[in-house]
């Protein structure tokens, strides 16, 4: 099954997207590093686990023209 959803959040900068949310999270600006999630419901339980300061989401997950 393909990993259908990421993490977001909005910055000065534009989206970033949750890497790692184990210990320190960590956020690139690009989708392709992203951390995947199987659904919707994963990737929010994932942002609402984040302290409430970084105000993340869920949002699918864009699919490339390759797969």
């Amino acid at each position: 099954m393909a990993f259908a959803a990421v993490v977001a959040r909005t910055s000065q900068n534009g989206l970033e997207y949750l890497v790692r949310d184990q210990g320190p999270t960590e956020w690139a600006m690009n989708a392709a590093v992203a951390a995947r999630f199987e659904n919707l419901r994963e990737a929010t339980r994932a942002a609402m686990r984040l302290p409430g300061a970084l105000r993340a989401y869920a949002m699918p997950a864009e699919i490339s023209a390759e797969a």
